[in-house]
């Protein structure tokens, strides 16, 4: 994610090696969401300088507006980014989410949100 007039705006993809000299705004150090991008620098051998650490994507989002650096995010957010410019990255990050429930009928709650991930609950017998 980078604001409008950063010259990587015009961009169709990035390679990670590219972003390497960048100025970031990230999450804190040890968190799950940094530790990804900063494991993916390191596999290819490369350090990135992390100027600003943000507790939340909101925070995150005016700093790059403002041009104070780039960010990485998942391409979930782009419609969320209005004003930004959102550029594929050929090997960024991944990130690997898990959910566990019991295997006891779950809530209202859970099989909703189960749902919206296109999870089928398994319908409890009588």
């Amino acid at each position: 994610m980078v604001a409008p007039g950063h010259p990587l705006a015009t961009h169709h993809e990035v390679d990670l090696r590219l972003l390497a000299d960048e100025v970031f705004v990230d999450f804190a150090d040890g968190s799950a969401a940094r530790a990804q991008s900063d494991q993916a620098f390191a596999a290819i051998g490369l350090r990135r300088e992390v100027a600003f650490e943000v507790s939340g994507v909101e925070l995150m989002v005016r700093m790059v507006r403002q041009g104070l650096g780039i960010a990485l995010l998942p391409a979930t957010f782009n419609a969320e980014l209005h004003g930004l410019r959102c550029v594929p990255i050929i090997n960024g990050p991944t990130r690997v989410e898990r959910l566990i429930w019991s295997r006891f009928p779950p809530s209202p709650a859970v099989s909703a949100f189960l749902s919206l991930l296109g999870v089928r609950t398994p319908v409890a017998e009588a």
